[in-house]
């Protein structure tokens, strides 16, 4: 896990500023304490910066084939390297290092672009092909890892984190207001946006290239679900559990490949409890586990007897942070990480347990991506309940999602994904349009909004495969959580999180052989009646104690707005009506009510506040070009 940067011209003699390029990659230097790395020729340079993981004493990238004429820089692991390498061994290529990333310049030289193909990892990495003149970016399949780039005249800029870009200083800083009222429509700003109108997101599973002055972006990877009628290969649940845990089993030993000291993030959830169980089916020496409490009872999942940290025959040294009122404080810290703000505080609980675990180990194995995987967020139950009602207009869906008993147990964004379960990407992206123009209106200020209506090259968030139709809905729900909501908002407050305090966050359940094989499970053991991950129970039957297997579900949120009283002077600093007036994004008159009216009880304006409040503070950082404090 590192970070990597660089940038390449179409003008093949223009030299590459040193400093600049040195000052782009120290920018990251939170992600790689453990060095640096550079590469520069005419028309191209790369940047590193080094978390030593994997191969302690020859790892050091940018890295080189034989002739020196492919060179790589890589964030993130490829898993399987050590196959990889045996592989390509048998075909002649000469190694010099016992780093993974070195697979990558000899798979190129075999397979060109589509060296991806043959990768499971988490990643984001740039490779030079000197011979051909070009530069391929390439991010992993669920977006684990962050990749972002600049396009200017004659110039392509790219980096693991948008900071880095930024400090090139060619680039201007322009607020993209489409991507703002997006990110207050659906929660965060959906790739390949970012809240500047200069810098894009690669999305997932897609590679970019630079050759000859042209720039190309492809999808090289895509998930498929059965259509409906087929509902996936029939397996009896017994068959289906089999398969499930062997292949997790097999992702976790793959997510265990480390030179240095390996955790694991621990809830009361099923999720991160199968991954600390699994780990101590493998590791003999005791494990570090790591968990987060709130001292709001209304929000605090641990008690002394929900976290179990004595598996049977496991060896587990829990370490408990507990997030404060005051832990708060480090909001502008966590925008400074994410450099996209979403309409939440959530990151904070993050930032805690990463600092914790810091001090302990290099890397923690998490639970994300089983809620996408297996269907386990409350929408997906309110899609099963309104099943019967398939084909029923939509006018008449929206009835039902609105009866009283679903408005008191389910959220508003699980009545409007029920609500909305059948989307095209016009369908899609006319709800987030409209939700970002009427739900505002009173919030944004005019000049936002005549900003914004001035786009007109708005962009489809992402592009629906041709058979997406012939889904059962509940893998259409599967289908936008996994390419939208798992990269854009969970694994990118994962990612920066962790890097911001040195630490690698492995992800098995997104191993894409085990999502594609979950992605065959007929949807009725993925939720068996109102139980989400019924197959997953089943599968880890065994390995972990039934009273984890039977608890409900509980993630690690926080509240929206955490204060109460009097605010802290950062926070009453950015929501002042000068502030906001000079900003120029917001109706300081209506973030003055929302205020008045949530401290006194009287209104719940608890995301909008944390919205504003984000979005203030992000301005100082990567608009206004301050640092966190």
């Amino acid at each position: 896990m590192c970070g990597l940067c660089g940038v390449v011209y179409s003008d093949p003699m223009r030299p590459v500023d040193r400093d600049m390029l040195h000052h782009m990659t120290n920018m990251m230097a939170h992600r790689g304490p453990d060095g640096d790395g550079y590469f520069v020729e005419p028309g191209i340079g790369l940047g590193f910066r080094r978390l030593s993981i994997i191969d302690l004493e020859t790892g050091d990238q940018p890295i080189s084939n034989e002739d020196h004429s492919v060179t790589v820089v890589c964030n993130g692991e490829i898993y399987n390297y050590k196959e990889l390498r045996q592989d390509l061994e048998a075909t002649g290529h000469r190694f010099r290092t016992h780093s993974d990333v070195e697979v990558l310049v000899h798979l190129y030289e075999d397979y060109g672009v589509r060296c991806v193909d043959f990768l499971r990892g988490m990643f984001g990495f740039a490779i030079w092909d000197s011979r051909h003149r070009r530069l391929m970016l390439a991010r992993d399949r669920f977006g684990i890892k962050p990749l972002s780039y600049a396009i200017k005249p004659g110039a392509l800029f790219f980096g693991s984190e948008l900071k880095s870009i930024l400090a090139s200083g060619c680039i201007d800083r322009q607020v993209d207001a489409a991507a703002m009222k997006e990110l207050f429509a659906v929660g965060f700003v959906q790739a390949p946006k970012t809240l500047l109108r200069s810098i894009r997101r690669l999305p997932p599973a897609h590679y970019l290239l630079h050759e000859n002055g042209k720039i190309t972006i492809q999808r090289y990877w895509d998930l498929s679900f059965p259509s409906m009628g087929e509902d996936g290969i029939r397996r009896s649940v017994q068959e289906w559990a089999e398969a499930v845990r062997e292949k997790l089993e097999e992702s976790v030993r793959l997510h265990l490949r480390s030179d240095v000291p390996l955790g694991c993030y621990l809830s009361s959830g099923i999720d991160s409890s199968a991954m600390a169980g699994l780990m101590g089916r493998e590791i003999s020496a005791p494990i570090h586990t790591f968990s987060a409490a709130f001292e709001d009872p209304l929000f605090n999942e641990i008690g002394p007897n929900r976290i179990l940290t004595d598996f049977p025959g496991y060896n587990l040294r829990n370490h408990i942070t507990t997030c404060s009122t005051a832990d708060f404080d480090l909001l502008p810290e966590m925008i400074w990480h994410r450099e996209d703000p979403n309409i939440s505080a959530g990151g904070i609980p993050h930032m805690l347990l990463a600092r914790m675990a810091a001090q302990q180990v290099k890397v923690v194995l998490t639970g994300e991506g089983s809620d996408e995987i297996f269907g386990g967020y409350p929408w997906y139950r309110v899609e099963r309940l309104l099943e019967p009602f398939i084909n029923l207009p939509l006018s008449v869906r929206q009835v039902i999602a609105n009866i009283p008993f679903l408005r008191k147990k389910y959220s508003r964004s699980s009545r409007a994904f029920a609500a909305h379960a059948t989307m095209d990407r016009s369908r899609y992206t006319q709800i987030i349009d409209n939700a970002s123009h009427r739900s505002y209106d009173d919030l944004f200020s005019d000049h936002l909004s005549n900003i914004h209506n001035s786009f007109t090259d708005s962009e489809p968030p992402f592009s629906l495969p041709k058979d997406f139709e012939g889904w059962s809905r509940f893998a259409q729900l599967q289908y936008l959580d996994i390419n939208v909501r798992l990269s854009d908002f969970i694994t990118r407050t994962l990612d920066a999180a962790s890097m911001a305090y040195g630490l690698e966050a492995r992800v098995p359940f997104l191993d894409h052989e085990f999502v594609e094989l979950c992605s065959q499970i007929p949807s009725d053991l993925k939720m068996r009646g109102l139980q989400e991950k019924h197959i997953l129970r089943r599968a880890l039957e065994g390995v972990l104690p039934a009273e984890i297997l039977n608890r409900k579900k509980r993630g690690l949120s926080a509240p929206f707005w955490p204060w109460q009283g009097r605010l802290p002077e950062f926070v009453a600093d950015a929501l002042s009506e000068n502030r906001l007036h000079t900003k120029g994004y917001f109706n300081p008159h209506y973030v003055r009510y929302m205020l008045q009216q949530h401290q006194n009880g009287k209104a719940n304006f608890g995301r909008e506040l944390i919205g504003v409040l984000n979005i203030q503070l992000w301005d100082d950082l990567f608009v206004q070009g301050c640092r966190p404090s």
